[in-house]
């Protein structure tokens, strides 16, 4: 008797192909690409329920998304099977935002003059998917290996998924190995003790009611030395935005004031050039409280020389953030454009570049440069390209280092294992080989161009950490 209840080794009811494919046929619409072959669809339908058996059942009892999910699997739509999971995904990786708090989330996610606009949980629909990956791996939300994979899984669901019209395929294993990455490492995934500690220390600043004493202080300080640069940076960061709101009362001011040098003192220099880009802006834009707030913050961390910064940097600055958004965003081919050539209008030689930002600048440029990975155009922007490259031929030693680790950042290196990311990677390696000066920067690039199937993962060889560690502090 049958109890209806699904055994490990019962395989998922198949709907057969040919009757759905006659059936559109006679509506007058496409059925070739539309529906998986049964082949394919029999994969799944023979590892799913495995897979589901070994899931706990509270993972289970309330996953629409899963259900979804098989449903879609067994019609053979494996597109929409795939945007079910990554729907999913995606609010998986929102909550971890709010577990680690909005606040410094934003700060981390948002930059420039958008900020602002960023201030609840509603807003996190405002983020883009990849950028709300690479601030969970920035904040270690999930780890740069999960990064890697989300990144890939994002790249098959915008070029093969449903969300997009497309000629592709996505075949049974594939699917089964994306469910896996996503349900087994992203969504049964609990964010870490880091990101709760820091949570809880934002908020308990904010509510504690009385001044703190030295003793307390000391106390705070153990924990924070624990952090990691990332987490350490985006708490200054968080801080700092903390202590300029109006809203903010005199105490938790004062417990700033006496907090934050601590937090400033272990910070990277590039959070500091980041918050003193802020100064300006807020003198630029009338925001005379802020601005006199921001000084006195600057004041008790001692870090004066970290303002001052030129207008043109300010600008800079946003115009990479602007041009990083236009990437991600529809129509990138024709958007990121103005978005170069503006830069380019404040950089007319090499020693234009403000080295405060010069990585950023670089980094972003290269994301643009390496493209999507697709073959249309080979994933580059065609009018984009000569200007990308005009940008990349101005760089001499120094900035063609700060080109390599932008190479080696987890935005960049994710898509260097794809063909055409590759091949645009290598063309731009072969440009900044022309204009190497130094011995050990032209040993550098020949090791890299040596092992172009490698560069997603060379950062790991010893040969070549032992070649760059003048230039590249691996620890």
């Amino acid at each position: 008797m049958n109890n209806g209840i699904v055994k490990p080794t019962q395989t998922l009811p198949l709907v057969e192909s040919n009757e759905l494919g006659i059936y559109l046929s006679n509506l007058g619409l496409p059925s070739e690409k539309i529906i998986a072959e049964i082949s394919e669809r029999r994969t799944v339908g023979t590892n799913l329920p495995a897979f589901l058996q070994n899931l706990p059942q509270d993972v289970k009892k309330d996953a629409r998304y899963l259900s979804k999910f098989t449903v879609a699997a067994a019609v053979g739509l494996f597109d929409a099977s795939l945007n079910y999971i990554w729907n999913e995904v995606v609010l998986n990786l929102r909550h971890k935002a709010v577990v680690y708090g909005l606040e410094m989330f934003f700060d981390a996610a948002v930059g420039g003059s958008q900020r602002d606009l960023y201030k609840n949980e509603e807003d996190l629909k405002g983020i883009k998917d990849n950028t709300l990956i690479n601030t969970c791996r920035k904040l270690e939300l999930i780890s740069e290996v999960i990064t890697t994979k989300l990144h890939h899984i994002l790249a098959m669901r915008n070029d093969i998924g449903a969300s997009h019209p497309t000629d592709g395929n996505i075949n049974g294993f594939e699917l089964m190995g994306w469910l896996q990455v996503c349900v087994q490492d992203v969504l049964q995934d609990t964010p870490s003790h880091a990101a709760i500690q820091i949570k809880s220390f934002v908020e308990n600043l904010k509510k504690y009611p009385d001044v703190l004493t030295a003793e307390v202080i000391k106390g705070m300080e153990k924990p924070l030395n624990d952090l990691s640069s990332a987490n350490t940076d985006n708490l200054l960061n968080t801080v700092f935005g903390i202590y300029v709101s109006e809203e903010t009362g005199n105490v938790v001011r004062k417990n700033i004031a006496l907090f934050g040098p601590k937090i400033w003192d272990r910070a990277s220099k590039d959070i500091r050039y980041k918050i003193g880009i802020k100064l300006d802006g807020y003198k630029n834009n009338l925001q005379d409280q802020k601005h006199k707030l921001g000084l006195e913050f600057f004041d008790f961390c001692n870090g004066n020389q970290y303002q001052s910064l030129e207008s043109r940097i300010i600008s800079l600055d946003e115009i990479a953030d602007d041009l990083l958004e236009a990437r991600y965003a529809w129509d990138n081919y024709y958007n990121e454009v103005p978005h170069i050539r503006k830069i380019i209008s404040f950089i007319k030689k090499e020693t234009d570049i403000p080295q405060e930002r010069a990585l950023k600048i670089i980094k972003n440029i290269l994301i643009c440069r390496i493209g999507k990975g697709i073959s249309y155009c080979e994933g580059v922007s065609p009018n984009g390209k000569p200007l990308y490259d005009h940008f990349i031929n101005m760089l001499g030693d120094e900035n063609i280092i700060l080109l390599i680790i932008a190479m080696h950042s987890p935005e960049v290196r994710a898509f260097l294992d794809n063909k055409f990311c590759k091949k645009q990677m290598v063309e731009v390696l072969l440009i900044t080989r022309k204009n190497a000066v130094s011995d050990r920067v032209s040993e550098i690039l020949d090791f890299l161009l040596r092992y172009p199937d490698d560069l997603y993962r060379i950062h790991n060889d010893s040969k070549y950490q032992e070649l760059t560690k003048n230039h590249i502090s691996w620890h």
